[in-house]
């Protein structure tokens, strides 16, 4: 199990039993869990400690994004987990991670952390070399680097691409998450202004 020793978690929830579950869960990981938190105010309080989150896209009738957006503007991971399909993000936040509310703790704690490996029964394990999960996080980083959405995605495309021509010079015994953010910081400071038209 992964060892989260001292990160404070936010976990924005308002079904008992599950934010109870989730909150176990992550403590049991070594986690300071802050909330749980049932409305978008106990979370907006909580998050200014938060070093990565946990959010309900609903909170009794209220919508998180304003929260999301305050962990964005401060560089912290989240992914959003909720049990309603046709709430729409907006689409400044599509870059998220969205979990149904049947996901396994297992594969939430991957979405939020991606690249690092976690024990799971029914998948093989992700590893730093699994690009795929690193998705959501080179998203979140573009997204923090350019600031428009489009504009984001296409970094993340051309920085996918680089990787793939400079696959040779990667650096042997180096994490795959942290070469590919360094192409990425060197592919928006000398492309950036581009992928904004």
């Amino acid at each position: 199990m992964r060892n989260l020793r001292g990160l404070y978690l936010l976990i924005a929830e308002d079904e008992w039993l599950l934010a109870n579950d989730l909150a176990a869960y992550f403590a049991d990981m070594g986690a300071m869990i802050l909330g749980p938190a049932a409305t978008v105010e106990q979370a907006g309080r909580l998050a200014k400690a938060a070093e990565a989150a946990i959010l309900d896209i609903d909170l009794r009738g209220r919508h998180i994004f304003p929260v999301a957006d305050e962990l964005v503007r401060r560089n912290v991971p989240f992914v959003f987990f909720s049990g309603y399909g046709e709430i729409a993000i907006p689409e400044h936040l599509r870059f998220v991670s969205s979990l149904s509310k049947s996901s396994t703790r297992a594969a939430v704690t991957s979405a939020l952390f991606p690249g690092e490996p976690m024990p799971s029964v029914a998948q093989p394990v992700p590893t730093g070399d699994d690009v795929i999960s690193l998705l959501p996080k080179l998203r979140l980083t573009a997204r923090l680097l350019l600031g428009d959405a489009g504009a984001s995605d296409r970094l993340v495309e051309v920085t996918l691409e680089r990787a793939l021509e400079d696959i040779d010079e990667k650096p042997p015994g180096s994490s795959t998450a942290d070469w590919v953010q360094t192409i990425m910081r060197n592919m928006a400071h000398s492309r950036g202004a581009s992928l904004l038209h």
